[in-house]
């Protein structure tokens, strides 16, 4: 897991939501109060950042990047944290190249994805290359399971019938080849978000 990914992810969301009522510790504030500004310096942000310069402010107005060269933080490396919910593949026949058009798809469909992987599916017309798969839920974790109910659910196609009830389990790492031995340092998967304000943060 790309460590940091969850730190800037947290400061984005801070610096984009900092009220007075936060700058010294918000309502209820004692001179012993812990300083809350646990984050990094939001102008570091390119610092963390893949897709710079595919992903940017031009192409994406909403995205909260402090320029316009953009990418996303919130991202693992050689793990995927999809989960199993409006599962949607995209190919190299489809002009996916990159990591980058995976996570830029995820970007352009705001309200149906919110986590996209980049990886080897090993599945019928991947052409042994890396694919693209969008969700709009997140692998979970161990000690919990869930069941759909599709009767009542709207959004969520495709749901694979083996994969409802979703079981939680440790997030998976990415691959080379299909017996999961030989791990894939180049796979990778994130998180999109977009806030009641129509603000993007990757």
């Amino acid at each position: 897991m790309h460590f940091t990914s969850t730190i800037l992810a947290v400061a984005l969301s801070s610096t984009a939501l900092a009220s007075p009522l936060t700058h010294h510790g918000g309502r209820g504030n004692k001179s012993h109060t812990p300083d809350p500004n646990i984050f990094p310096d939001f102008n570091r942000y390119s610092d963390w950042a893949i897709c710079k310069n595919k992903i940017t402010k031009q192409r994406f107005p909403n995205l909260q990047a402090p320029n316009n060269d953009g990418g996303c933080v919130r991202y693992y490396r050689g793990i995927d944290i999809t989960g199993v919910v409006t599962e949607r593949h995209f190919f190299f026949r489809d002009g996916f190249r990159t990591a980058c058009d995976c996570a830029a798809q995820c970007l352009e469909n705001p309200t149906s994805c919110t986590n996209w992987v980049w990886k080897h599916t090993f599945m019928p017309g991947d052409d042994n290359m890396r694919s693209c798969t969008l969700y709009s839920s997140p692998n979970l974790p161990t000690d919990v399971t869930l069941a759909y109910n599709t009767n009542s659910s709207k959004g969520f196609a495709l749901l694979q019938p083996g994969n409802n009830p979703q079981a939680g389990a440790p997030a998976p790492l990415t691959f080379l080849d299909a017996a999961g031995t030989v791990p894939d340092e180049f796979g990778v998967s994130g998180f999109m978000v977009q806030d009641q304000n129509g603000r993007q943060f990757c």
